[in-house]
């Protein structure tokens, strides 16, 4: 008992001492290039990392993605590649190229995941560039139990997204985007490096929208997630890089 006191609190220092904008991740979810770059510049001296995704992406053609390695941002990709093998490993290779940080797939087949891990090690080496990170999709934090047996789903939201979890740690790719309701556990199994990126983050002074599965950035932080995404609460709050300087302090004092 005594060791496993000691050890919590050497974790518990550890995450003291990280900066909170290392942790936090802001989703520029805008149709409009212009407004996204408004919003880029008055988040830029508060955040280090921002999630462009499919809408935006498409959109603007992924001149957004340009513009923020033009600030020397790092970029969370997060398009949720969900395809055959070949295709998805395709598509991977295309985003390393790209220089980006961190991107998604879906956890599906073993083998599309496995070729998906590979391909970015090889392409990142031919480039003398960092590795990307690769995380699986689980279960969307909008989809609830409900939602999951609508599809013929048995599971419980929990209890597939710690399926898929094991799945992709084992396939090779890096970690998972869950919600931080089930982060803890997939911590307590799948190990501290295991990369957890947690979406469906709501200050409690926010309003919840159409996500179902809804946690604190504070509560996100202390249950062992690596990194959360908060899109709307800073991108639509009237001041929002007052809104994303009070993210970042509430994760520090989790």
């Amino acid at each position: 008992m005594y060791y496993e006191a000691l050890l919590k609190l050497m974790k518990r220092r550890i995450i003291d001492m990280v900066n909170g904008k290392e942790k936090l991740i802001v989703a520029i979810d805008t149709d409009n290039f212009e407004k996204a770059k408004e919003m880029i510049d008055k988040l830029e001296d508060s955040v280090d990392i921002f999630k462009v995704g499919l809408e935006q992406y498409v959109a603007t053609r992924g001149k957004t993605l340009d513009y923020l390695k033009e600030k020397g941002k790092k970029v969370f990709l997060d398009l949720k590649f969900h395809d055959i093998p070949n295709t998805m490993k395709s598509a991977v290779k295309a985003a390393v190229r790209d220089n980006v940080w961190l991107m998604t797939i879906h956890v599906s087949d073993m083998e599309g995941m496995r070729q998906c891990a590979e391909i970015a090690k090889e392409e990142a080496e031919r480039l003398n560039i960092e590795k990307p990170l690769i995380v699986g999709v689980t279960v969307l934090t909008s989809l609830s139990n409900e939602d999951l047996q609508d599809i013929g789903c048995s599971m419980t939201a929990e209890e597939l997204v710690i399926k898929r979890a094991k799945l992709a740690q084992k396939a090779g790719i890096d970690g998972v985007v869950c919600s931080a309701r089930e982060v803890d556990k997939i911590v307590e199994i799948c190990g501290d490096d295991f990369v957890t990126v947690c979406p469906g983050i709501r200050p409690a002074t926010a309003e919840i929208g159409d996500q179902k599965r809804v946690v604190t950035p504070s509560d996100a932080i202390r249950r062992g997630a690596k990194y959360i995404v908060v899109g709307r609460p800073i991108t639509q709050a009237e001041n929002p890089k007052e809104a994303a300087e009070s993210i970042v302090r509430e994760i520090e004092n989790a």
